[in-house]
């Protein structure tokens, strides 16, 4: 590997402040926990699966048309998948014929190709749903020539109407009044030869184009491996770096990182199983919103350990009702967007399929102006992504002791609403001081606060010293670009970013081709000191200019601004200050300066 030299070069951004109405002073906030040990175990996703997933139940042709609905909409669009209709689409996945066959239904999808070549074309990767066994019954070719070949684990008689004679989306109900059932034959995923046989009988699905998968049933860790492999090899667009989606289980080693990511299983459309609101079947896991905040909080839940977890955005069971619940949606849709994974999906009963715009102008409105910011603050999420690994910091940080609230990274406080027609959020901020993301009003941690959460506003708190890089709002994570950063600095406090970058898509990444670019804040008196570090490490396409802007929040009146002794323009927007961009390169000395009077 050639060898880079790095020059030495610091932006130095010397900022004097002239403050109206505030007092900036020094103030220590120490870190919520320290995480200085790699973890290597940990696989990151690709950066796509950083934006907004969503899956359906949905042919070809409504697939086109989904995805140009969410376009049409303004939504951000990364990946689309395809769910257990997949296999047969015009019965709603009745089976057991065709699950699974190895040829999926090529009457409702007769040119898959080209619906996975549409979804390139708009930078939309394609993903389709599997599990891990054959049922007889339809799919005799498939299932004896798996049987011939010894690499069943075993067969059994399967009872459960799930896929087997019956269009519910229960997977784990059984019909008592039907004593019936298939034969069923668990794939042996602990034979090589076996796994190595089933993703040859797979990989025509790739070649067509899909790109990743969502894998039901089961979690089993063998089997993850299989068809994590399967994206990695098979998936046109990965460049090496996989994705599946998974099942909360499978975590009996730490192997299961080696895979991501994972969901929170079918959950319940309802604030919380202690009040329901509606009734449900029974099959379905006791898990509201609420419940679904702590899988991720509870340091008690093995789920609250995945790093690259996400949720069915708006609960997957609507319950035993025709009714949906556009506020529940709404601040599900909030937490949700402060998650390490985004995705939008629900049981085929659903009309709204969990989608905003079917919801209300509202819920539609909310939805846009929420995951328009997601997209903008890639380069924090990814960033703390990479330190997932680097320095075995989660992305979803607990508080002791505090299960509905948490940090999302170190510099962001999420209190999720939870509590139906509620306005206001009750919560222990910890120590230091805090700034209102949406009103830029500063606050004293350390003591329980009620903090005003109207249905357009999720309770999030920035620590006072942040600063969290953001970037412009593209429609998908690849076609953005990290070459221009916008700079959201909190002033007030000392504190450290490292942004970090890679290619996004390969796994380069694990023999060190990332960037590390580190931003220091601290302060001195009415003054504040911004260093922008030499860029070090190197990535297959880095750039190797970069086009700042600087956005200063929460400090009052500032009077002017200069760059190595010349003015820079400013205006004041509201509460906070915008700078004009300015560009920097990466490799070369240059010094910047801006001092404030």
């Amino acid at each position: 590997m050639k060898k880079i030299r790095v020059v030495s070069v610091y932006l130095l951004l010397y900022i004097s402040l002239s403050i109206t109405g505030v007092q900036a002073k020094e103030i220590h906030v120490k870190p919520s926990l320290s995480y200085n040990r790699q973890d290597t175990n940990l696989i990151l996703p690709p950066s796509w699966a950083f934006g907004i997933l969503y899956g359906g139940y949905t042919n070809q042709k409504q697939t086109i048309e989904r995805v140009n609905e969410l376009m049409a909409h303004d939504y951000p669009v990364d990946s689309y998948w395809i769910d257990s209709w997949f296999w047969s689409f015009a019965d709603h996945g009745k089976g057991p014929q065709q699950y699974i066959d190895f040829v999926a239904d090529t009457v409702d999808y007769p040119d898959r190709k080209a619906m996975w070549d549409y979804l390139e074309k708009k930078n939309i990767k394609g993903g389709f749903w599997i599990w891990d066994c054959i049922f007889k019954t339809g799919n005799e070719k498939a299932f004896d020539d798996f049987r011939r070949k010894g690499y069943f684990k075993n067969t059994y008689i399967e009872t459960s109407p799930w896929h087997n004679n019956d269009s519910t989306t229960a997977m784990f109900q059984t019909k008592e009044d039907d004593k019936s059932g298939t034969i069923c034959g668990n794939i042996d995923f602990d034979n090589p030869e076996a796994v190595a046989y089933f993703k040859q009988q797979m990989k025509h699905f790739f070649d067509e184009g899909a790109d990743f998968i969502k894998l039901d049933r089961t979690s089993a860790i063998p089997v993850c491996k299989a068809m994590f492999e399967m994206t990695q090899t098979f998936g046109k667009e990965t460049k090496g770096r996989g994705f599946i989606l998974s099942h909360t289980g499978g975590m009996e080693t730490e192997a299961y990182k080696h895979f991501p990511g994972k969901w929170t299983d079918d959950t319940r459309s309802d604030w919380t199983v202690e009040q329901p609101t509606k009734d449900f079947n029974a099959w379905v896991p006791r898990v509201g919103l609420k419940e679904n905040i702590a899988m991720y909080t509870d340091p008690l839940k093995r789920s609250s350990k995945i790093p690259f977890l996400t949720n069915d955005l708006g609960g997957f069971d609507r319950g035993r009702t025709n009714i949906v619940d556009e506020s529940l949606y709404i601040r599900w849709m909030q937490f949700s967007i402060f998650s390490p994974i985004v995705e939008v999906f629900s049981q085929p009963e659903n009309p709204t399929s969990n989608l905003a715009y079917r919801y209300s102008k509202r819920a539609d409105k909310l939805f846009r102006q929420y995951s328009h910011l997601r997209m903008e603050l890639f380069p924090y999420i990814y960033s703390y992504a990479q330190l997932a690994r680097l320095k075995s910091g989660p992305m979803i940080r607990k508080i002791p002791g505090q299960l509905y609230e948490y940090l999302f990274g170190n510099e962001l406080f999420v209190a999720p609403v939870y509590e139906r027609d509620s306005v206001e959020r009750q919560c222990l901020l910890p120590s230091g001081k805090w700034v209102n993301f949406w009103t830029d009003e500063t606050v004293d941690g350390g003591k329980h606060l009620s903090i005003s959460a109207p249905i357009e506003q999720i309770p999030l708190m920035v620590r006072q010293g942040s600063v969290i890089p953001m970037r412009p709002y593209a429609r998908s994570i690849e076609k953005g670009t990290n070459d221009t950063i916008i700079l959201h600095v909190y002033p007030g406090a000392g504190s450290e970013f490292t942004l970090i970058e890679d290619d996004g898509s390969s796994n380069d990444y694990l023999k060190g081709a990332f960037s590390k670019t580190i931003i220091r804040l601290s302060t001195d008196n009415e003054n504040f000191v911004l260093n922008i570090a030499p860029t070090i490490g190197q990535y297959k396409g880095m750039s190797l200019k970069r086009t700042w802007k600087i956005i200063i929040h929460g400090i009052g009146q500032v009077n002017t601004m200069a760059c190595n002794g010349k003015p820079v323009l400013f205006m004041l927007d509201g509460k906070t200050t915008v700078s004009t961009f300015f560009v920097s390169n990466k490799r070369e000395r240059e010094r910047i300066r801006v001092t404030y009077k």
